[in-house]
């Protein structure tokens, strides 16, 4: 017997007030595989992304993961289920460097002081996970938007995302 999806989407719709945002999509989320979400401006990726990772509920349809359902009431009940999101709008502190802002929220420390050895090394093995070759000192507001990107993949990949 085959492995279940780890994600299944059936039916999802959402309305918002004045506008149908999504209506009644069904997506199918391989372990190991790539998916693109393709659309004209206004075609719902991002709120179904949103529903996804439980900024947004569905209206109807119905999630899956791994064959059980799921309803996240919160962003932080799907991050705690192995859903990241990065929003094509980067939410990263321009001044602080790649590791302060892959670390933040969850500071490594030595009694009271802040790590910045392990910091560094926490840093420099989430983006060695995800091959990024960016180094963990540099300022984020110095990177290219591509760098950019790949600090917020690594972050979400180092809090546990697997989707």
């Amino acid at each position: 017997m085959s492995e279940p999806p780890l994600i299944q989407l059936q039916g999802i719709t959402k309305r918002f007030p004045g506008a149908l945002a999504v209506d009644g999509v069904s997506l199918l989320i391989r372990r190991g595989a790539c998916h693109a979400l393709v659309g004209e401006n206004g075609a719902g990726k991002s709120t179904l992304g949103r529903m996804l990772a439980g900024i947004h509920a569905p209206d109807s349809g119905e999630i899956f993961m791994a064959g059980d359902p799921v309803r996240f009431a919160s962003r932080r009940e799907a991050m705690q289920a192995g859903i990241g999101l990065v929003h094509q709008e980067l939410a990263l502190c321009e001044n602080l460097s790649v590791a302060e802002n892959i670390s933040l929220g969850a500071l490594p420390r030595f009694g009271p002081f802040l790590s910045w050895r392990r910091m560094e090394y926490q840093a420099r093995e989430r983006l060695q996970a995800i091959q990024a070759a960016v180094n963990p000192a540099a300022r984020v507001g110095d990177l290219p938007v591509s760098q950019q990107q790949m600090v917020q993949i690594a972050t979400a990949v180092g809090r546990g995302a697997r989707v």
